[in-house]
């Protein structure tokens, strides 16, 4: 499982690059970090918030809106809800899906973390 010194060693970084694909999406920090993903997000957007999903193209466009902007820090909660906060205070939260598969995959410089609820 991911923990804390996984996501500090994400920090500083920017949203360089959206990769958008059939089954997933992938945000890609510079050279830092990458994180997949196959589920459900929420784009919060000066407080209006907007659901999209990794599987879903049609929903890309509103992760295009956090591009080329410096993260500010990265959590990840008991429920494995990871939460990216920019500096412009926009948040992007990744919801994973209670079904057993992979949701959503964090990759580090260390290691590859994918993400499944039960």
């Amino acid at each position: 499982m991911i923990n804390e010194s996984d996501l500090a060693e994400m920090i500083p970084s920017v949203l360089t690059g959206v990769t958008v694909g059939i089954g997933s999406q992938i945000l890609l920090f510079g050279d830092t970090a990458s994180v997949l993903i196959q589920c459900p997000f929420i784009c919060d957007i000066n407080r209006v918030c907007s659901w999209g999903h990794g599987e879903d193209v049609a929903t890309s466009p509103l992760l295009f809106d956090f591009l080329n902007l410096d993260v500010e820090g990265f959590s990840i909660d008991d429920f494995g809800v990871f939460t990216i906060t920019f500096s412009t205070k926009m948040i992007l939260k990744i919801v994973p899906e209670k079904n057993g598969l992979e949701s959503y995959v964090v990759s580090t410089r260390r290691d590859i973390f994918p993400i499944l609820v039960w």
